[in-house]
């Protein structure tokens, strides 16, 4: 059993805690593990139990899919996955050694969850893309993944390929920069925003002048005092 009183808090969040912990003997292949655990009062813990299973569903699915973290299994509703030592996106986009490497890798990692079923659909948020050592890319986090069920009908399957579309759009964004004008045709066949996320951007724009005007109303306050 992995003992997390001697492991390093990562972060904390709505799916529950994220631990670096030792290895240990049980786990010879590796020296270091990623641990999900649920936290919280008992109805939000149960919820969050709920989420680390599904979580470990979907990695099943996943195996051996390059870019995605090895699950090494499920411990008394704690997800354990391996280690991977990299920087997020967010803080390394403008310093990869070979971008067009980098994209071309993780475009294939994507394509290939796809194939699995699996729409990881929070790959707008760069802390889920780590940067390898080497320049490569590794996918994480996939607490809000949306699955292809089996036999699904209309509704749940147009629900995966929207989920599918807005992962490859965020490949499209993270590349470029958010730099559309630069897309080139060879990529641009991989951008096509949905529904959901044209109707997002002008919500999110008008939100964001709002919230920036409160911000200097109350500087300037501020200042007078």
């Amino acid at each position: 059993m992995v003992r997390l009183e001697h492991g390093e808090l990562l972060s904390s969040g709505y799916q529950g805690v994220v631990y670096k912990v030792p290895a240990g003997p049980e786990y010879p292949d590796a020296d270091w593990l990623i641990v999900k655990e649920a936290m919280g009062s008992p109805i939000i813990r149960a919820f969050r139990r709920w989420m680390i299973r599904r979580e470990y569903r979907v990695y099943q699915r996943l195996e051996g899919i390059a870019g995605v973290p090895r699950c090494v299994g499920l411990s008394d509703d704690r997800l354990l996955l391996e280690f991977i030592d990299g920087q997020p996106l967010r803080l390394s986009a403008n310093e990869l050694p070979d971008r067009d490497r980098f994209f071309d890798a993780l475009l294939e990692t994507l394509q290939g969850i796809h194939r699995a079923g699996v729409a990881h659909s929070d790959m707008k948020r760069k802390d889920n893309v780590l940067v390898t050592p080497a320049g490569m890319p590794c996918l994480i986090d996939f607490g809000s993944a949306v699955l292809r069920p089996d036999g699904a009908g209309f509704l749940r399957s147009w629900t995966f390929r929207q989920a599918c579309q807005i992962d490859l759009n965020a490949w499209v964004k993270h590349k470029y920069l958010a730099r559309y004008e630069e897309l080139t045709a060879a990529d641009a066949v991989y951008y096509n925003p949905t529904l959901v996320e044209r109707v997002a951007r002008p919500v999110r724009r008008f939100w964001r002048k709002v919230t920036a005007r409160k911000f200097r109303k109350a500087r300037r306050r501020a200042s007078n005092r």
